[in-house]
């Protein structure tokens, strides 16, 4: 019987890859996103399940999880995430929200959920951390501590879940070349200038692939002797 995964963000970038790499390899994949149309299509162009779900919506995740109490769940991967760059002064009260409910409660209430589902299949779970948690960048002090928070949850439920052969793991992707840059509201100027001066930043001097995130995730989820890891995946940054 196939392994079976669920990919939380899974209709672009990490996700996508995540998605892709796994299907290669054998797993029956469910992705979700928030936008039908961009599940539709990316669920089509992988064969695999994609279902609508908002990881900032309780009921969503509700929903979500009662699909594999019942059939157990080998992998859970939690990339889902907001990420925009805001000046301190200028984060609403929205704003705070909108990052504290998709990047926090959303995947601990859905491992919550998942949990029973988790454990008949002693599951594996990887959350996508970022490199900003150990690597200022101005304009993310909110997105930042969300992620800090990933890692810190990380290594407790890991300690919490091995008694039940759950493991859980984070990866810690650095300059990756996804659509979230083009989302920023830049000129293609603008992002051309951006990613050049980040690059001679990188000690390997690029920018990495979604690709190369996903073989970093896949290795943890099949590293059955892993649980309450953060692997960089940034080009040698966190080597500084």
């Amino acid at each position: 019987m196939k392994k079976n995964a669920l990919i939380t963000g899974g209709n672009s970038g990490i996700g996508f890859a995540t998605a892709k790499l796994l299907r290669e390899k054998g797993y029956a994949v469910t992705i979700c996103g928030r936008n039908k149309e961009r599940v539709d299509k990316a669920s089509s162009e992988l064969n695999v399940t994609g279902i609508v779900a908002d990881m900032a919506n309780l009921d969503d995740i509700t929903s979500l999880s009662n699909k594999f109490i019942e059939t157990g769940l080998d992998v859970l991967v939690n990339n889902a995430a907001v990420a925009k760059f805001i000046p301190i002064e200028a984060n609403t009260e929205e704003d705070f929200d909108e990052f504290f409910k998709t990047n926090i409660r959303g995947p601990l209430a859905l491992i919550q959920a998942l949990l029973p589902a988790l454990k008949i299949k002693k599951g594996s779970i990887t959350t996508v951390s970022s490199a900003v948690t150990n690597n200022g960048l101005p304009n993310a002090s909110i997105y930042a501590a969300t992620k800090g928070a990933v890692d810190a949850f990380t290594k407790s439920l890991a300690l919490e879940l091995a008694p039940q052969n759950v493991r859980i793991n984070a990866v810690s992707p650095g300059a990756i070349d996804t659509p979230i840059i083009t989302k920023l509201g830049l000129s293609e100027e603008q992002i051309i200038a951006i990613k050049e001066h980040q690059e001679t930043l990188i000690p390997m001097h690029r920018f990495g692939r979604p690709e190369e995130v996903a073989q970093v995730i896949l290795a943890q989820l099949e590293s059955t002797y892993v649980t309450g890891s953060i692997w960089s995946v940034d080009g040698g940054v966190d080597a500084y």
